[in-house]
């Protein structure tokens, strides 16, 4: 049976990522490593995770803090590989990443478009680029295409910030065509962290 991964989430207030694993009747994790979006598939540079794997079952079920990941906040792409001691089983790889500050800056943009001239606005561009990109990264790490995916967050890093206190408190724009931009709140994707 192969390895299979049913939780590798970063958590909402990013500071930890909850893991569950599991593997086949009688099998057992063997091995976890741990990267993030600028240390991926170095070996020398993987965080050894196997502490972390209580032994008893088929299922391993833990959760991974900031501080032994030694980040800040879970803000970036991260990655789990998975080996069990089952040798004819192919080791599981997962990514997962949190975009919450994205959608900061985001909504940012977002709430500052001056609706009476979208051609020469550069928060409505800068809105619909970042957009793709993110599309890009959830898309890339769904296909499992995760170096794409670290290419377009190296990408999107350039013009985003690490941290933007001010944008949970969004002031909308009232446009020169006397429209007022505003901001909801869907599935509590935007929430204050």
């Amino acid at each position: 049976m192969a390895i299979t991964i049913n939780k590798f989430e970063v958590s909402t207030d990013r500071l930890s990522i909850d893991v569950i694993i599991t593997v086949g009747s009688g099998d057992f994790v063997a091995d976890i490593k741990f990267w993030d979006e600028t240390t991926y598939k170095i070996a020398s540079q993987a965080v050894d995770l196997n502490a972390k794997i209580a032994g008893t079952s088929e299922v391993e079920t833990f959760t991974i803090s900031n501080t032994e990941a030694g980040v800040t906040k879970f803000d970036g792409i991260y990655f789990l590989e998975i080996a069990s001691d089952n040798v004819a089983d192919v080791d599981g790889l997962v990514a997962t990443t949190s975009l919450t500050r994205y959608y900061y800056t985001m909504s940012k943009l977002l709430a500052n478009i001056d609706l009476s001239c979208l051609n020469c606005n550069a928060n409505f561009q800068n809105a619909l680029l970042l957009d793709l990109y993110i599309e890009g990264i959830k898309n890339s790490i769904l296909l499992g295409r995760f170096r794409d995916a670290i290419e377009l967050q190296t990408k999107i890093n350039i013009y985003t910030e690490n941290e933007c206190p001010e944008c949970s408190e969004i002031n909308p724009v009232v446009s020169t065509a006397g429209n007022v931009v505003s901001i909801g709140v869907i599935d509590c994707q935007l929430s204050l962290t």
